[in-house]
């Protein structure tokens, strides 16, 4: 199973694609009714994590690590200030 957690527009073709009504990252409760501990595959996070405090940051992370298989991977993407991108 791979998840993006966010998706927002964003679709890939063999991904489960949420918005936080389907999975709140920092709902332990949510998880459980995504999956199991230890059954995820990949998780993508892009423009997610810059919206949570940082706390909330340590809890979302947590909660990942808790659902990725052994060898899993997050990949996680925020906006960068120290190389701004004007264009963008």
């Amino acid at each position: 199973m791979k998840v993006v957690i966010g998706a927002g527009q964003t679709k890939y073709d063999g991904w489960l694609n949420t918005q936080e009504d389907e999975l709140n990252l920092l709902s332990l409760e949510s998880w459980i009714k995504l999956s199991e501990p230890e059954s995820i595959d990949a998780l993508l996070a892009e423009h997610v994590w810059e919206h949570l405090t940082y706390e909330e940051g340590i809890t979302a992370a947590k909660h990942c690590y808790h659902f990725l298989k052994p060898g899993g991977y997050i990949r996680c993407a925020v906006p960068d200030k120290n190389f701004r991108n004007d264009w963008y």
